[in-house]
């Protein structure tokens, strides 16, 4: 039969490495949204969009281009909500993998 004690260790193991690869995604995915380069050319073409709706009294295209940039915050802190929620969750895991192997 298996000790109690290394199946708390095992388990405090286990927690540790799950914990570190959450972590690791998540700073990822953070870091990821804010390099990405479909945002920055979405930002691009919508800072275009919208100087041309003020040069040819568009306000149509100065509709859509704000809408455009909403659509996109919303986009980027989606993902970063995910990378926060996962950096969080690493850290929960590696507090309870300390009472695991206390």
């Amino acid at each position: 039969m298996i000790n109690t004690s290394i199946t708390f260790s095992i388990a405090g193991i286990v927690l540790f490495i799950v914990s570190c690869i959450a972590i690791i995604m998540g700073i990822v995915i953070i870091i990821s949204s804010v390099f990405s380069k479909n945002a920055q050319e979405i930002q691009k073409q919508a800072a275009k969009l919208s100087s041309k709706g003020f040069t040819d009294e568009m306000s149509g295209a100065l509709g859509n281009a704000s809408t455009l940039i909403r659509e996109l915050n919303t986009l980027i802190e989606t993902k970063r909500g995910v990378g926060l929620s996962l950096v969080l969750i690493g850290f929960i895991l590696a507090a309870l993998c300390y009472l695991f192997l206390l």
